[in-house]
């Protein structure tokens, strides 16, 4: 049951996993992750017209009305607008970024 369990030790095996570079020996890829894994992935949502912006710090998640999202503001100012998000980062960082509305949201509740 997940309620009763830590992930902890499985985050540290994958994060050891995915920063080795034979790490997916393992029967997972044939190939190291970011090329296997990842970048499929980037490439098809770019043959699709949409964008992949890495190393990039969110800011503010801003909203429109309708409590969806509006755009993505970056640290260096930069507004990052779409037609879909996905905000890859670790659940603490989310739970700061998350918007004042989201937050009695029942999903988003579930970060704590």
């Amino acid at each position: 049951n997940p309620d009763e369990l830590s992930m902890q030790c499985i985050l540290i095996a994958l994060n050891r996993f995915l920063q080795e570079k034979h790490g997916s020996k393992m029967a997972f890829l044939d190939g190291n992750p970011p090329e296997r894994l990842c970048k499929p992935i980037a490439d098809h949502i770019e043959s699709l017209g949409g964008q992949v912006i890495l190393n990039s710090r969110i800011q503010k998640i801003e909203l429109n009305s309708d409590k969806s999202v509006k755009h993505f503001v970056l640290t260096n100012g930069n507004i990052i607008t779409g037609d879909a998000y996905v905000f890859a980062t670790p659940v603490d960082i989310l739970k700061l970024l998350l918007p004042e509305d989201w937050k009695e949201i029942s999903y988003f509740k579930k970060l704590d």
